[in-house]
């Protein structure tokens, strides 16, 4: 029989090798009806790739010295190991030199575009440099991700009198950039200069680049390369970036390169209307007699002013909203005038609003949601039902909280995919899913990720599905979460929802007096079970812990890779919940708010004293982000609620919540 590499996981002592017990019936039979002892069929294959990952290790750390006998001892027995590359890899990387050329330039070539090319083909590019050797430079450049690197394919090309036209209108795309270049292109920028080929608009793109979302310490050198009389521009973008409040200093932009001009103070106030919304009404007042603005920057403008202003709830957000949506067809603007006029109370407002926003808009789940909750509070029950009733189909917030205005069982259209035993061998067996799942035994994340990213990108839509059961299988969750969003396939619950880390969960939940369901769903919602995971901020692991929340609750320093132990993780982010679920009168709507934006921020978007629905309560959270995290992990609770054997119907409390006003 021919070796079936599917073999993957028959060691269940490694927290990664239960591969397979998730895939279907079929296969299991099909790799049966292959051998002649099919209780052992795995097992030769799965302890030959047990030693050969200890001896992958050894390999690794004697690479240095690939001439060794020990080293050629120890490839030897890896001859079909799926990680061998890498041995090989860290061989060369230990050589770079003109010795190795030969294997260097084979191990490109059969690597070329995945992920074993690119760290040697940086080094390999930067010794070619080094060495001025740019033929050889020429012939082996491909773009890597390295500004340094490009700027020398230029500088090598500029050399050529064939080649160096074309290099210079490669020049733009790293010269107007927000951020400073490496030195290694000073050169090239130099030349390409000399030629007059920089613009005084590319020196203006770039000056706007730093100045609003990249590096502010590069303006002053741009401020250099501007005309004379338009230097103080770079002043004023500086200035408004630091603060925008400076835009309400009329007598500080002198009306003398007014388009420039105008484009600052757009930024200016698109900035300040959210953080100080009455200075920007009278600043933009001020401003409109003297600018004379374009159509669509007064629309920006309005839009801007009129969502800012319905978040403060401000007493002229009706004029601009109004004002607004005439002219846009802004989803988001829309949604912020539907919640405001829903704080207000005002329900047949309501009603005509979603009756009159563009058809994209109107057949929006919220907008179905909210065109039923409108017929609701105006009396007309048959039409209130009919809309609930079609949306109540829908698995989603809003579909679940037309289930629970029915009081009916949340429809969840689980359908666990169908697929043959040859489609998923098929993928199972690519070298790029081997490695990986070599990488995962390994415990080597992020190298198993860079394999997984590599072959993402040349599956079919079909052998992409079959990779999200693969890593289901191998309890990478995930990636198995990943892959079936990716590719649109939102029915597999049992894959798309696993119940993973189950004990842990359930019994920290139940330690911690709270519901296993929520906790599931957080933990769903903020990594997708990826037990590695780090955010920019710093939060850690499953439940995305912050360490100072950790050291709080520990009342001790915790480590950095205490985090990142899924059991201690999942007992500090438990025992948060139960923190947040006392600070919000048990009440689990606001501590999810406040798992995501901070209990004390959500205190601040409570009501001071009447109490108001939950419902509109969620749709007027200032936060797009909280907003949003709040309507999943409660989606997801009610799905785990399900999955879980629980008889909670969730949604048909939270219909019937009122949010009250909470003293600390």
């Amino acid at each position: 029989m021919p070796s079936m590499q599917i073999s993957y996981g028959s060691n269940l002592t490694n927290k990664r090798g239960r591969a397979i017990l998730r895939i279907n019936h079929f296969l299991l039979l099909l790799l049966v009806c292959f051998s002649s002892q099919a209780t052992t069929v795995l097992s030769p294959t799965e302890q030959k790739l047990t030693n050969q990952r200890k001896i992958f290790v050894e390999a690794e750390s004697l690479a240095y010295n690939p001439q060794s006998a020990e080293y050629q001892a120890l490839v030897a027995q890896l001859v079909d190991y799926p990680l061998l590359p890498y041995v090989q890899l860290k061989a060369l990387m230990h050589n770079i030199n003109r010795k190795n050329e030969t294997q260097v330039k084979a191990f490109l070539a059969r690597y070329e575009n995945t992920p074993l090319d690119r760290s040697l083909r940086k080094a390999w590019l930067r010794y070619l440099s080094k060495s001025q050797r740019k033929v050889e430079f020429l012939d082996a450049y491909k773009n890597t991700g390295s500004a340094e690197l490009a700027c020398r394919k230029i500088e090598f090309s500029l050399s050529d009198p064939a080649q160096r036209e074309v290099a210079l209108t490669e020049v733009p795309r790293l010269w107007v950039v927000g951020q400073s270049q490496p030195k290694a292109c000073d050169q090239v920028f130099r030349i390409w200069q000399k030629e007059n080929l920089l613009t005084k608009e590319m020196v203006w793109q770039r000056l706007v680049l730093a100045a609003t979302n990249g590096k502010q310490t590069l303006v002053p050198y741009l401020k250099r390369l501007l005309p004379e009389d338009q230097r103080y521009l770079a002043d004023l973008w500086l200035a408004v970036r630091k603060d925008p409040s400076y835009v309400s200093r009329g007598s500080q932009f002198p009306h003398k390169q007014v388009d420039k001009e105008t484009q600052i103070l757009i930024y200016g106030l698109r900035r300040l209307a959210f953080s100080e919304p009455e200075l920007a009404l009278k600043s933009w007042f001020a401003l409109e007699k003297r600018f004379a603005f374009t159509a669509p920057q007064r629309q920006s403008i309005t839009e801007r002013f009129a969502i800012a202003l319905a978040v403060a709830d401000h007493p002229q957000a009706d004029l601009w909203l109004d004002k607004a949506s005439a002219d846009s067809s802004d989803i988001e603007l829309f949604r912020w005038h539907l919640a405001h006029v829903l704080r207000l109370g005002n329900w047949q407002h309501a009603l005509e609003l979603i009756e009159a926003a563009p058809q994209g808009i109107s057949q929006d789940l919220a907008f179905q949601y909210w065109l039923g909750r409108s017929y609701e509070q105006l009396k007309a029950a048959d039409l209130a039902q009919q809309t609930f009733s079609k949306l109540a189909d829908q698995r989603h917030y809003y579909g679940f909280m037309a289930s629970g205005k029915l009081a009916q069982k949340p429809t969840l259209h689980d359908k666990t995919l169908s697929f043959s035993a040859v489609e998923l061998l098929e993928v199972a067996n690519m070298p790029q899913a081997r490695r990986a799942y070599e990488f995962l035994q390994l415990e080597r994340d992020l190298s198993a990720r860079r394999e997984w990213y590599d072959l993402q990108l040349k599956l079919t839509e079909q052998q992409s599905l079959m990779a999200a059961v693969l890593a289901d299988s191998w309890q990478w969750h995930d990636q198995a979460i990943f892959t079936f969003a990716r590719v649109g396939y939102l029915d597999d619950l049992e894959r798309r929802f696993p119940i993973a880390y189950d004990k842990t969960l359930i019994n920290s939940a139940q330690k911690n007096q709270i519901d296993p369901a929520w906790a599931f769903a957080i933990v769903r919602r903020e990594s997708s079970f990826m037990a590695d995971a780090n955010s920019h901020a710093g939060a850690r692991g499953l439940m995305q812990l912050m360490p100072g929340t950790a050291n709080y609750l520990a009342k001790k320093k915790v480590g950095r890779s205490t985090l990142f132990d899924p059991k201690q993780n999942v007992e500090f982010g438990t025992q948060y919940m139960r923190y947040l679920m006392d600070k919000m009168d048990n009440n689990p709507v606001l501590a999810t708010a406040s798992y995501n934006a901070g209990w004390r921020k959500v205190l601040d978007w409570l009501p001071e004293q009447d109490t108001v629905p939950m419902d509109i309560w969620v749709e007027t959270i200032p936060y797009k982000e909280t907003r949003n995290y709040v309507k999943a992990v409660m989606a997801y609770k009610q799905i785990y609620s399900q999955r879980l054997g629980q008889p909670s119907h969730v949604f048909k409390e939270l219909v019937d919540m009122q949010i009250a006003p909470i003293h600390q």
